[in-house]
């Protein structure tokens, strides 16, 4: 197991807080919530990319990360009258 298979499961652990909050908090809150999920999600992927040695599956994260913004973007203007 590599560095970067050991950071990548320790980076799991930070999508618990945000997971809740995403559920729990305020409007406002889940946004945050949902954008630190989102990036987060989008480093585990390249963490485990480069951890198996596997250069064709980061492009992966880097469309996910393209798609996850723009997903944000549509989360905010859905909910822009109540934040």
């Amino acid at each position: 197991m590599t560095s970067f298979v050991v950071a990548a499961i320790a980076m799991l652990i930070a999508l618990a807080p945000a997971g809740l909050v995403l559920a729990r908090g305020t409007l406002a809150d889940a946004l945050v919530g949902f954008e630190l999920l989102t990036s987060v999600a989008v480093l585990i992927f390249a963490l485990l990319a480069e951890g198996f040695k596997r250069p064709s599956l980061f492009e992966f994260p880097v469309i996910l990360a393209v798609l996850l913004f723009g997903s944000g973007l549509v989360f905010v203007r859905a909910l822009e009258r109540w934040l």
